[in-house]
């Protein structure tokens, strides 16, 4: 499960969330960008999506989203913080860990997706240059400092290509 923070520069305001895998992050960042608006993260990313810093702050092999319900407890009070709805940080109404949907259902939604009409032309197309306007944003390594966009970074950390010796960036 990867948890992740994405913070408003400007503001100082942030996100916490989750998502399965590498891929499901990317997705994840994308969805932001074309969500239908409504809450005030969701408006403020598709505003000035490059005022947005993302970062993960953990990666590991759990398949619960403890780590981000503890995150969203911690910071539950602070008015900074965008995961204020109170379906995602009361301890009586916990984040869900199960299927949404049943198996069948969800069949039927794989299904679905692999045709060629189910995602229109216009929304792949934005869609993407979301995802590339994330990802023309250099962010510095914490441990070496090297600028690199947020794919790269991940990859960097995660791997052994990070010395840890500070590189001066011209």
């Amino acid at each position: 499960m990867i948890t992740y923070k994405a913070t408003n520069t400007e503001s100082g305001r942030y996100y916490f969330g989750s998502a399965r895998t590498y891929c499901h992050y990317m997705n994840r960042i994308g969805n932001h960008h074309m969500a239908k608006r409504g809450s005030p993260f969701q408006t403020d990313v598709q505003n000035n999506p490059r005022v947005f810093l993302w970062e993960i702050l953990k990666e590991d092999d759990l398949k619960t989203r403890e780590f981000e319900r503890n995150l969203i407890r911690e910071h539950a009070n602070d008015p900074l913080m965008y995961n204020l709805h109170r379906w995602t940080w009361r301890k009586e109404e916990p984040l869900s860990d199960g299927p949404r949907w049943g198996k069948e259902t969800r069949e039927k939604m794989r299904e679905s997706a692999k045709k060629e009409s189910s995602q229109p032309a216009h929304k792949k197309a934005a869609q993407s240059r979301a995802v590339s306007e994330t990802n023309s944003k250099k962010q510095p390594c914490p441990q070496c400092g090297m600028l690199m966009n947020i794919g790269n970074l991940a990859k960097h950390l995660k791997g052994t290509k990070c010395s840890g010796v500070k590189h001066l960036q011209s």
